[in-house]
């Protein structure tokens, strides 16, 4: 082993080592008490967490509905809201036999992840190391993944923001960059896909405003977007184990919009925006405050103006991005215009403050490296350095402290019980009932079934991954028997170890001819359909791993760092 083969490794395994300590640095002042402070979402994402961790232990990786949580009711949740980002906090839940240190563990390992990630994408656009440490940081520790994280407990975006840098260093890679980059697309918004629909519709939204602008710039444009459907096919392949089983149940029966809302009325004031960020603020809104970007990226934008002149045009671009969607997220935007439209989806503008802080997040970083370019001596550069870092870091500190103190973040703590959260809030079982069912929705949520023509609530349900299993139900053979478990594709019924035909219902929910006494058992049973996506995502991570490696192995024997 060579000299500065060696060097690299000592400075490979620094530069990690200072992005785990930057990681337990994000998770510890939360962690070190015990306790989840209450979220937004909490309750609904720890009881997900919590369905993971039954089929886990159970053998199952895969719980396409929801039988141990989300009250037993056969909730597709698996189906709808993406759950394979979710492994590593269930994971981590059970091999630490504790759940609270186990969701925290999650949160470390994705912040973990979000660093390398913008880390890389900003050396990819050929920056210095020190101006990529600073963006990294920037991002993992601006106010709104904060706020995603700890005050609004929005697991999904949180998760998609982590693959947000991805994404964008994708489609600058396809448009002006290096072309053969596309992948950083493809599995991007894959990523985002496996963690969080809405994300990756906001996602999609942005990439193609950028393209429909900037494809015009381009020299070659048919590679551009050659590059770009292969980056598509590969994301589709890639999030097939998730995106097949949700299409098949879209194609089978018509579903309500998940929580509609009017985005003009979701849209806060400019100023409310600014005013908030000034304070650095990242307490709940419920607390009679709005979601802004902090201290630190609004003095992006106002320094920015300053350093406008010295950026170059990639800069440039990227800080008026940045400005360009801070703006959009407030009412100055015509969100009026939108109320009708499948942009209406996003639900609220604020949504949009992701985009505005990976942008600003690396203009700050060009801002930094500007200043630290001006001062000659190694040492002063070193304190720039130091002093920059903690500049960051003591501000989301300060934050944090508020957030934590909020009354608001004490009304209902999670202190690692395996019970799961009961209630409309932690469930929101509306969102993925069928339309024909939502008239008896209330029916089907108390456990209201009707056997031969009469009303009677189950008390006695038994759960396996997939699988409820009701006994004591007091049936004959022969007589009709309506389940509260609304209809999906692949729902199959079982009595005596017999299938059962399933029968139509006016509640469209499982129905079916009782053939004896025995236990009654629902059973969601995978479609070739289902298979295959899990087959295409498996063979497109393994085929791609193969060749990152086999391209890695055959650099290094070419460059001799490799001997046989």
């Amino acid at each position: 082993m060579n000299i500065g083969f060696k060097k690299r490794w000592i400075k490979l395994i620094v530069q990690i080592v200072f992005f785990i300590v930057l990681s337990i640095v994000f998770v510890y002042p939360f962690q070190k008490n015990g306790i989840i402070y209450f979220g937004d979402d909490m309750k609904y994402h720890v009881n997900r967490i919590l369905e993971l961790i039954n089929n886990l232990k159970n053998g199952n990786i895969y719980p396409y509905i929801y039988t141990y949580t989300f009250d037993k009711i056969g909730y597709p949740l698996g189906i709808f809201y993406p759950w394979i980002t979710l492994l590593p906090f269930a994971l981590f839940s059970i091999l630490l036999k504790n759940t609270v240190n186990g969701i925290y563990a999650g949160f470390a390992f994705y912040t973990f992840l979000t660093l390398i990630f913008m880390y890389i994408c900003v050396r990819k656009m050929n920056k210095s190391k020190f101006q990529a440490n600073i963006a990294a940081i920037l991002y993992t520790f601006c106010a709104y993944r904060t706020i995603d994280a700890f005050s609004r407990f929005a697991l999904g975006e949180f998760l998609g923001m982590v693959f947000l840098p991805l994404c964008l260093y994708g489609m600058y890679a396809i448009l002006f960059g290096n072309k053969k980059d596309w992948p950083f697309l493809a599995f991007g918004m894959s990523f985002t896909l496996l963690s969080h629909v809405l994300s990756t519709f906001i996602f999609t939204l942005a990439l193609l405003t950028i393209f429909l602008i900037f494809i015009w710039f381009v020299e070659d444009k048919i590679a551009t977007i050659v590059s770009l459907l292969k980056s598509g096919m590969l994301a589709i392949t890639s999030s097939a184990i998730f995106l097949f089983p949700f299409i098949e149940q879209e194609l089978f029966q018509k579903f309500s919009p998940p929580s509609p809302m009017d985005i003009s009325s979701t849209a806060n004031y400019m100023d409310q925006i600014v005013q908030s960020s000034l304070r650095n603020s990242v307490l709940r809104d419920s607390s009679g405050t709005v979601y802004g970007i902090g201290i630190t990226l609004l003095a992006v934008i106002i320094i920015g103006i300053v350093f406008f002149e010295k950026f170059d045009l990639t800069s440039k671009i990227i800080y008026l991005l940045g400005i360009i969607s801070f703006v959009i997220t407030s009412t100055i935007f015509p969100w009026n215009l939108f109320k009708d439209t499948p942009v209406s989806l996003i639900q609220f503008p604020m949504r949009i403050l992701m985009l505005t802080s990976v942008f600003l997040s690396y203009s700050g970083s060009d801002i930094l490296e500007s200043m630290m370019s001006s001062i000659n001596s190694v040492t002063g550069k070193k304190l720039f350095k130091v002093s920059m870092i903690l500049l960051i870091i003591i501000p989301w500190f300060s934050s944090i402290s508020q957030l934590k103190k909020d009354p608001q973040s004490n009304i209902d703590i999670y202190k690692g019980s395996l019970k799961e959260y009961r209630n409309g809030t932690a469930w929101y079982l509306d969102q993925y009932t069928p339309k024909k069912s939502m008239p008896f929705y209330k029916e089907i949520e108390h456990h209201l079934a009707i056997i031969d023509g009469k009303k009677e609530k189950i008390i006695s349900i038994d759960s396996k991954p997939n699988e409820l299993i009701y006994s004591n139900l007091k049936v004959k053979a022969g007589e009709k028997i309506d389940l509260p478990v609304s209809i999906y594709k692949n729902l199959h019924v079982y009595q005596a170890g017999k299938e059962l035909s399933l029968i139509n219902s006016k509640r469209n929910t499982i129905t079916f001819r009782a053939n004896s006494n025995k236990n009654v058992v629902v059973k969601y049973v995978p479609s070739i359909i289902d298979r295959l996506g899990i087959l295409l995502t498996s063979m497109t991570w393994i085929i791609f791993l193969a060749v990152v490696i086999y391209k890695r192995v055959k650099y290094k024997v070419r460059h001799g760092t490799i001997s046989y």
